[in-house]
């Protein structure tokens, strides 16, 4: 599933909604201009390591 950004009226949903919906489908709505797919953001990767409480 893919999260969009609703730019446009779309199925009687108003601008400003974020939809989860399937990736072909919120691919199709970027194309014609009505909606933005919104990119997920990826955790910060933790660090290994050697912090005070590490032995």
């Amino acid at each position: 599933m893919t999260k969009v950004l609703l730019l446009k009226t779309y199925k009687a949903r108003k601008p400003g909604v974020i939809l989860d919906i399937p990736q072909a489908e919120a691919h199709s709505l970027e194309s014609l201009g009505i909606g933005e797919i919104l990119k997920e953001e990826q955790p910060a990767p933790k660090k290994a390591g050697k912090g005070s409480d590490a032995e």
